[in-house]
Order: C-alpha cells, then sequence, then structure tokens
C-alpha cells in the first residue's frame, strides 16, 4: 500500500479565536455608540444652526431685493419652529428633532427679527439653540445686520 505524505490540512477558526473575537467587538461597541450618540446630537445641531443663519441672511437678502420689510417669527412657546415672513406670506422652517430654541434677546421686541429694506435689522440680537448638552448662538449685529454663529454667549 501506498501512502501519502500530503496530509490535507483544514484551514478555518477555532471557537475560542471566534468567542474572543466577538467579545473585542462587542466591547468596541460599548464604547463607540454613545459617542455616537453624541457626535450625531452636535451634528444636528451645528446644521441646525447654519440653517438658520442662513435663513436670517436669505430673509435679509429678500427684504434688499424686494424692497419691502421682511422678518422671521421665532415661536418660542413650542420652540421647535419659526417662520420666514415676507409680507403676508410666511414659510415655517422646523428644527430637526432633539433641537430647540433655547432662549433669544428677541423676546423683548415680539420674537420677531425685521429687516427694513435697507437690509439693516431692526435691531441686534442673539438665538441660542440647545441639544439639551451643547449651545450655539446665532448672532445678527446691529448696524451692519451680519449674521455669525458662537459657540460662546456674546
Amino acid at each position: 500500500m501506498y501512502k501519502s505524505k500530503n496530509v490535507h490540512k483544514i484551514n478555518g477558526f477555532t471557537l475560542i479565536e471566534i468567542v474572543l473575537v466577538i467579545a473585542i467587538l462587542g466591547l468596541l461597541s460599548v464604547v463607540a455608540i454613545p459617542n455616537f450618540k453624541n457626535t450625531l446630537a452636535k451634528y444636528k445641531l451645528e446644521t441646525a444652526a447654519k440653517e438658520l443663519a442662513q435663513n436670517i441672511r436669505v430673509t435679509q437678502q429678500k427684504s434688499i431685493t424686494k424692497g419691502v420689510s421682511c422678518k422671521i417669527v421665532l415661536d418660542l412657546n413650542r420652540k421647535d419652529n419659526y417662520i420666514m415672513m415676507s409680507g403676508s406670506r410666511g414659510k415655517m422652517i422646523k428644527l430637526p428633532p432633539g433641537v430647540r430654541l433655547d432662549w433669544t434677546t428677541y423676546s423683548e421686541v415680539d420674537k420677531t427679527i425685521a429687516f427694513y429694506p435697507t437690509g439693516a435689522p431692526n435691531r441686534g440680537g442673539t438665538i441660542a439653540i440647545t441639544n439639551g448638552r451643547d449651545t450655539l448662538y446665532v448672532i445678527v449685529s446691529v448696524s451692519t445686520g451680519r449674521v455669525r454663529i458662537g459657540y460662546t454667549p456674546p
């Protein structure tokens, strides 16, 4: 009888190796998931602040091009939306879930940012928006109407 020296080796993983890989992946996911939730909440907040700042700029530009006063009305009761008004027409903008209007200096002036046909605002002010953990500030300069986003209150 002829015996072959070539022994076929079966390739694969042992049960211990598979269990170790699953345990390591489980540990990594426990560390990564809470971090991912914070990152997603911060991203939503930054996106909402940029959109609000952009909509304030758009409202300012509309007042210049149409030659009429345009405004943004903040909903400080529900704190989850604002309305862009041009004449008697308005467009409601909803904030992303988990993001809300925190406070504003415009609450003293009927919760409204108005722009004259020259593009100048009725007054400068700050709008704070939050996700419950972080807060960003959308700031409108009084003389120029310049809109910027800040990480600290002015």
